[in-house]
């Protein structure tokens, strides 16, 4: 009977797999608290700038214009986030491959250093992830900064 080099290190293959689908539950988690980081500050904006978007709706500004002010900023900072960490995560790894960062004992392990193997696919499926999830993030405080009356908010000025 004769198996394949895949067959007799099938353990060691899923267990590789298995690594994978926790570094990207990992991930989604950073990327969720990062999410909700944006969530907050958008919140805090829209009360902050409460006076100045019913100054605005007065004006003639409407409903969706104020939506996507703030579901643009929302992305933007999202996109840069992501555009920055891509680049850090990237660099490092070049660097942990190319200098051998991690060592390993070689009398445990069969290679003496810990091999980095980024991959550009795994970095789209993170970036568009991230900025899914961040414009997800500013769906909330675009719509309540989009139902503030100008009545309302003007009142006590």
């Amino acid at each position: 009977m004769a198996t394949s080099w895949m067959e007799q290190n099938k353990p060691l293959f899923h267990a590789l797999k298995m690594e994978k689908v926790v570094t990207y539950i990992t991930i989604g988690l950073i990327v969720l608290v990062a999410a909700l980081n944006i969530l907050i500050s958008l919140i805090m904006m829209v009360m902050e700038k409460t006076k100045d978007i019913a100054v605005l709706m007065s004006l003639g500004t409407k409903k969706r214009q104020i939506r996507r002010v703030f579901i643009a900023q929302g992305v933007l900072i999202g996109v840069i986030g992501t555009v920055i960490g891509l680049i850090m995560g990237y660099a490092i790894s070049w660097a942990g491959g190319h200098y051998h960062l991690i060592s390993l004992s070689p009398e445990v392990y069969s290679i003496d250093y810990v091999p980095f193997a980024p991959s550009v696919w795994d970095g789209v499926k993170v970036a568009l992830g991230s900025i899914g999830i961040s414009f997800v993030a500013t769906i909330y405080p675009s719509w309540s900064a989009a139902r503030i009356l100008p009545a309302e908010a003007l009142r006590y000025e």
